[in-house]
């Protein structure tokens, strides 16, 4: 963060790419609303590389979280789809974001959507691995045991151990 802010006080542009890890440090630094600006000014100048965009928008999402604006957080993870198609990882944010309200039916599409996705075979961006089973399986069980749909929550719990048989999570459920 400081070589970045040394950087500025000198008078130096940011390339996007910098642009984006500036960002992400203020972010990472609890400078939130410092971060939002960075983050919206990287994502409208409209250079940034298509990966960096998408997991902006997952930065902007969990920066707005942090200062209370849960409408503009669901925008933000919305956002990402104008950079690439959707990614099992926006998918479970935004299983998240439902989940954590009690809406679990939309909760339950986007975990759904995350377990049709596969990673991206070139090893672009950032990737979550259990994001594209685990979690979406994980998540989906909690889902349907809060909806009292106790067959299906077993179903998925059933898989999430397929992919961890040892995670305490799994056990408790």
């Amino acid at each position: 963060l400081r070589i970045f802010q040394k950087q500025l006080a000198e008078g130096k542009r940011l390339q996007p790419r910098d642009q984006y890890y500036y960002a992400r440090e203020l972010y990472y630094n609890g400078l939130y609303l410092r971060a939002i600006r960075e983050l919206l000014d990287f994502l409208d100048s409209g250079r940034g590389w298509r990966e960096n965009c998408v997991s902006a928008c997952q930065d902007l999402a969990a920066c707005y979280y942090r200062v209370g604006e849960e409408t503009m957080a669901l925008c933000a993870l919305l956002r990402s789809f104008q950079f690439d198609n959707p990614r099992a990882e926006v998918c479970c944010d935004l299983g998240q974001h439902f989940y954590e309200r009690e809406q679990y039916r939309q909760a339950n599409y986007w975990y759904e959507m995350a377990r049709t996705m596969t990673p991206d075979p070139t090893g672009g961006g950032f990737c979550r691995p259990d994001c594209y089973g685990f979690i979406p399986d994980l998540q989906l069980c909690m889902c349907h045991f809060k909806l009292g749909e106790l067959q299906k929550a077993e179903h998925y719990n059933q898989l999430a151990e397929q992919l961890k048989p040892e995670d305490q999570t799994v056990l408790h459920n």
